[in-house]
């Protein structure tokens, strides 16, 4: 598995302090990423480490490629003209949610 923290060292470095305490076998590349053979390590394990530490408000885990993962500030769709459907989440223009949600049979007033 490989983790990237973003080129945020802090947060490498206190994932690094986390995981080893937890018996992981990890290393940490001079560019901050972290890297793991250990099999027992997944993703839980990282969520209970943003959770432990308070950081699961302001960060996410986003998959990249098979075995990367990269932890990153949490941006909202908002930010970029961007609406979720608040019948089945698809995301889309704000222009475009009226249309989409009467497709499901729902008009909302």
């Amino acid at each position: 598995m490989i983790i990237d923290c973003a080129y945020d060292e802090k947060l490498s470095d206190e994932l690094v302090k986390y995981l080893t305490e937890n018996a992981f076998q990890v290393t940490k590349d001079p560019d901050g990423i972290i890297r793991s053979n250990d099999v027992t390590l997944t993703r839980d394990d990282l969520d209970l480490f943003l959770k432990k530490t308070g950081k699961i408000k302001e960060l996410q885990i986003i998959p990249s490629e098979k075995n990367v993962l990269i932890i990153a500030t949490k941006i909202p769709i908002e930010g970029f003209g961007f609406v979720r459907c608040s019948i089945c989440g698809f995301v889309m223009y704000e222009e475009e949610l009226m249309a989409h949600e009467r497709a499901h049979g729902i008009f909302l007033v």
